[in-house]
């Protein structure tokens, strides 16, 4: 009888502590363009502040970096990620055409149509969630189901999508735009398998050094936290712990603590019959102001802001 490796304590928390972070966050994917493209099409983005991909339903593609010599090659099945937005072109041949390309009335994809079937997306995420799951990853990640760690249930879920697309349904945007989020987070497991540290978040729950501290401060927010204490549950000193932290989340301590508060509060202000200062003293925070001020300055915009009408009570 097969049995399969255990996983590691240490690795199953760093996990369930991944697991919480993703499940809090809203990821609100919106696929913008979904078409056959023939003849010697291209398309370009100058980046923003967006996460993009590109997948190719059908035919093959080009991906051109502005510092990159040489394009990329895309077949059916594959996805070009762009975890930071950055510029580059798109197009149906190694050579960027000179000649501008309208493709603004894109044709409905055809599996057997010439040229290339393409549905592309983006999502928003707040710059705190990208700064803990997304900072270190490269400016372009190449995602082949066949060569993938995740190869299975990513290439079903492409065929899903592929079929959404042709048969341009009712609600077809809505199901692709479910799926793009659904996408997403099969990209970042895709991603975080082979190389882990790329995620500041699961480098710093794997660390050996730092993880202890970091799950007791997960598993209890509202106590008062400080670098000391912090440091004293990872058997360090303040410096070296400091030191080690920031090097692998890019911020300090106290920010780290600061922004996972912010980011539970997000969502139990979900719940409009939730009462403002007892998030903020779920947060750690004795008032309502402190907790507001740390709110706008992490998130971006006051918490009332994005605060769910209450509800009538029963």
């Amino acid at each position: 009888m097969r049995t399969e490796p255990m996983t590691p304590p240490s690795e199953q928390a760093a996990h369930h502590n991944l697991n919480e972070f993703l499940r809090r966050i809203h990821l609100g994917s919106e696929v913008y363009y979904v078409g056959q493209l023939c003849d010697a099409w291209h398309m370009s983005t100058p980046g923003g502040d967006a996460i993009t991909f590109h997948l190719v339903c059908n035919g093959e593609a080009w991906v051109h970096m502005p510092n990159q010599s040489l394009p990329v090659k895309m077949l059916a099945g594959d996805i070009a990620f762009f975890p930071h937005d950055a510029a580059h072109a798109f197009c149906g041949q190694p050579v960027i055409p000179s000649e501008p390309f309208d493709y603004s009335k894109p044709a409905p994809i055809k599996p057997d149509a010439p040229g290339t079937g393409l549905l592309c997306g983006h999502l928003k995420l707040p710059a705190h969630i990208r700064r803990l799951l997304l900072a270190s990853f490269p400016e372009f990640i190449l995602i082949q189901p066949d060569r993938s760690p995740v190869g299975r249930q990513i290439r079903g879920l492409i065929e899903m999508m592929t079929e959404e697309a042709i048969l341009n349904d009712l609600g077809v945007t809505a199901v692709l735009d479910r799926l793009s989020d659904t996408l997403f987070l099969y990209i970042i497991r895709h991603v975080l398998h082979q190389d882990p540290k790329l995620s500041p978040l699961l480098a710093v729950l794997s660390d050996e050094h730092l993880r202890l501290a970091i799950s007791a401060f997960i598993e209890k927010p509202a106590e008062n936290w400080t670098v000391e204490r912090m440091a004293g549950l990872a058997f360090q000193s303040r410096s070296a712990f400091s030191e080690r932290f920031t090097q692998l989340v890019r911020m300090p301590p106290m920010e780290f603590v600061a922004t996972w508060r912010m980011q539970l509060a997000v969502g139990w202000l979900a719940d409009g019959n939730a009462n403002m200062l007892d998030i903020a003293m779920k947060c750690g925070y004795e008032s309502e102001a402190a907790f507001r001020k740390a709110f706008k300055r992490i998130i971006g915009t006051p918490p009332g802001k994005i605060r769910a009408p209450a509800q009538p009570r029963p």
